[in-house]
């Protein structure tokens, strides 16, 4: 049973910071189809444009992640979201391919990622 090829469906929620931009990620990292991917936030997520995150389709429709796949939510760029929430948490459900159903939950702090220096276009030196 230690065969990694068995390891089945595996959907995880991220925070990713790419280049200073902040996004919420949705990823199957394991090794089969994760069905029915359903994300629930214990908050109201608002992204850097004022669209509610947590509200989006996104978390309650996809009808499956492939293995590898992911999907990513634009949350904060260069630290303009201050006024929202820095602590969140979500529970993650899916099913494998022989129905069976799976829950993960998920706690992030965005305070971490605050001193994390950011990468500013023209600012390096000649």
């Amino acid at each position: 049973m230690s065969d990694a090829a068995e390891l089945g469906p595996e959907v995880v929620l991220d925070v990713e910071v790419r280049d200073g931009v902040t996004l919420i990620v949705l990823a199957n990292t394991g090794t089969s189809t994760g069905f029915e991917p359903r994300v629930e936030f214990d908050v109201r997520l608002t992204g850097v444009d004022g669209t509610v995150l947590s509200d989006l389709p996104l978390w309650t429709s996809l009808p499956m992640l492939r293995p590898g796949q992911q999907v990513e939510a634009l949350l904060d760029i260069h630290g303009a979201r201050r006024v929202a929430p820095q602590r969140f948490s979500a529970t993650v459900t899916f099913r494998d391919g022989h129905d069976k159903q799976y829950q993960r939950r998920y706690a992030h702090d965005l305070t971490v990622y605050d001193s994390v220096p950011t990468f500013v276009e023209g600012s390096g030196h000649d």
